[in-house]
């Protein structure tokens, strides 16, 4: 079930907890049967008629509108981590919180296209409010690209030598910059007015601030003077790119109420027989990756239902739940969440313990218990640990007011608790396991090859290519599936782990990044280059492909499997468009990380 999502696979933890209980508490007679049946149907009923009179209060947009505030917001915390990485005396590499966030405006990106797929010149104009909303998260895509143009033009600047005046001023533009970006995506959820005016003055305060740092003497370090100026003309981009996406907003209109903005027939299309099938080929798709994790996730319950049975253990149901609820498809995140839980567990259990032995009325008791199920639903994505607290706190009161509470219950639990946990934990590593050491090379060839493709369509097209943003999407996604990768590798157990994975992925970001810079470029002439790249700079190019060539014929020892269709060792199409100033700079830097990328390959 987990193929096709995490509601479908909560879904299926349902029907398995319902089973773990129903066979701890089997029922003797049907009048009983009756009596639980009515009410599960109660407890299932209640959410649905909840869920739906929310559902038809809440804007019919508003959910799409919710993802794409995230990626500005994330897009937020990235700026605020480059404002910070020019501090050391030595400016010359990024750091690596710079990447880690650079990962997470990419996750929310994806995880927007997950919500709604479509692209804006796939949607009809007739729905206005989704066409300007695919629009708005094209622009916040654009407008991260040109963040982390600014991050690389920061490692060029050693901060503290800059004059304290300028350096005051080069902190309040990024912290203006911020600023704008968290306005816009609360403007994006609330679409109140106040917003509005909030992030159109942080706007134009980062448009005087763009001024005045342009009319500052700036050092007399060509190096670092160039890096301003880049930053200034980037700032001056993000800052069309914010009115763009406010006017965007308001285009948008008033967001209408579910029930106003569907037709019943339109709400019926989602049981198209089309889309039935395409759920249910991917519901059965036996890859690798789910198919194993669904294996040892039940052969590991299965052991844990056994050993509260055979042993006959109070409340040993605990245990195959346990296991259910920590069992990860990697064996690091398997671990952190076994500790979590193991220490979310016991504390929850020691606070209701305690907290059940203090005097007090009976209503505050269940007004803690309203509390806990609050920030149970809270914490449970944010931190793990914090939602095992509040959920065995919550059990703990709701243990009391069915019946007369013992600490003797709780000691059971969490000794179930740390047994379900070890035999996930012992699961992970022992049966059928997914490492990284084994995936992380096939994550970075398929993410080497992706910039292979984007640097073909970028150079060798017929004409410039307009929908570049789809090559940009494709690989930056690969290049986040591989630092993930790289992330659960590093947790793994075994022996000390190769750093070189670190710097192949580096070099590749990087090369996406350079791509991404010569396309702003490109985008920002106003008047069509007809003219083909120079003799000098298609030369550059091509030797650029004669490195990536050689490159390529490495990758089936990174992953067998790859499919790598290696174009000719000098394709005839020549470079459609003349190269200006910044983009033969990135071009060169483009150079330098093919032959990094190159040598470290070799090792």
């Amino acid at each position: 079930m987990k193929n096709i999502g995490d509601r479908a696979s909560g879904l299926a933890i349902c029907v398995y907890l319902l089973f773990i209980i129903c066979n701890a508490y089997p029922e003797k007679n049907f009048a009983d049967i009756k009596h639980r049946l009515i009410l599960i149907a109660i407890g299932a009923l209640w959410p649905v008629l909840v869920g739906i009179f929310i559902s038809l209060l809440t804007p019919a947009e508003e959910p799409f509108r919710r993802q794409i505030a995230l990626i500005w917001r994330a897009i937020g915390e990235l700026i605020e981590t480059i404002s910070k990485s020019g501090n050391d005396k030595h400016a010359g590499g990024p750091s690596s919180e710079v990447y880690v966030k650079e990962n997470e405006v990419r996750t929310a990106i994806d995880n927007s296209y997950q919500f709604y797929r479509r692209m804006a010149h796939q949607v009809n104009q007739k729905d206005h409010s989704q066409y300007q909303l695919t629009l708005l998260r094209k622009s916040a895509g654009l407008v991260a690209v040109n963040v982390i143009a600014m991050g690389e033009a920061m490692e060029h600047i050693a901060v503290p030598d800059l004059d304290k005046e300028l350096r005051v001023k080069a902190a309040t533009l990024f912290s203006a910059m911020r600023e704008a970006v968290s306005r816009i995506s609360v403007f994006v959820i609330t679409l109140k007015p106040e917003e509005k005016l909030l992030a159109v003055s942080n706007i134009n305060r980062l448009k005087k601030l763009t001024s005045l740092i342009a009319d500052y003497p700036l050092p007399e370090n060509e190096q670092q003077t160039r890096a301003i100026k880049r930053i200034l003309q980037l700032t001056g981009r993000t800052v069309k790119l914010m009115e763009n996406a406010i006017q965007r907003i308001e285009q948008m209109g008033t967001d209408k109420p579910v029930y106003r903005s569907y037709s019943f027939l339109k709400t019926l299309f989602v049981l198209k027989p089309k889309y039935l099938a395409g759920s249910l080929r991917v519901l059965f798709n036996s890859s690798s990756f789910t198919t194993r994790y669904a294996l040892r996730s039940a052969i590991a319950a299965t052991v844990g239902l056994f050993i509260y049975k055979w042993f006959n253990v109070d409340h040993g149901y605990w245990i195959p739940f346990s296991v259910m609820i920590v069992i990860q498809p990697y064996f690091g995140a398997t671990f952190r969440k076994a500790i979590d839980r193991v220490v979310g567990t016991v504390l929850g259990g020691i606070a209701g313990s305690l907290l059940l032995h203090t005097p007090a009325g009976l209503h505050l008791k269940e007004g803690i218990l309203f509390l806990t199920f609050v920030l149970m639903v809270y914490y449970v994505r944010k931190q793990y640990a914090v939602a095992a607290f509040v959920i065995t706190l919550n059990l703990v009161l709701l243990f009391n007011l069915e019946m007369a509470y013992n600490d003797s219950l709780m000691l059971t639990r969490a000794i179930c608790t740390i047994g379900g946990a070890l035999l996930a934990v012992i699961s992970g590593f022992a049966l059928l396991p997914t490492w990284d050491k084994k995936w992380l090379p096939s994550h970075l060839a398929d993410a080497i090859y992706s910039n292979y493709e984007y640097f073909l369509a970028t150079f060798y097209s017929e004409t410039p290519i307009t929908n570049w943003t789809r090559f940009k999407r494709s690989v930056e996604s690969k290049n986040s599936n591989v630092f993930d990768s790289f992330n659960r590798y590093m947790e793994e157990p075994g022996r000390e782990k190769s750093e070189v994975y670190y710097d192949l992925i580096t070099c590749n970001v990087r090369i996406t990044r350079d791509l991404n810079n010569i396309h702003l470029e490109q985008d920002e002439k106003k008047i069509a280059q007809i003219a083909p790249a120079t003799t000098t700079q298609q030369a550059k190019i091509n030797e650029c492909l004669q490195i990536f060539n050689a490159i390529l014929k490495q990758l089936p020892q990174l992953n067998p499997a790859i499919k790598i269709n290696i174009g000719d060792s000098m394709p005839a199409a020549a470079t459609p468009f003349i190269l200006d100033e910044t983009q033969v700079i990135s071009l060169e830097k483009l150079y330098i990380e093919l032959k990094a990328l190159q040598d470290d390959l070799g090792k």
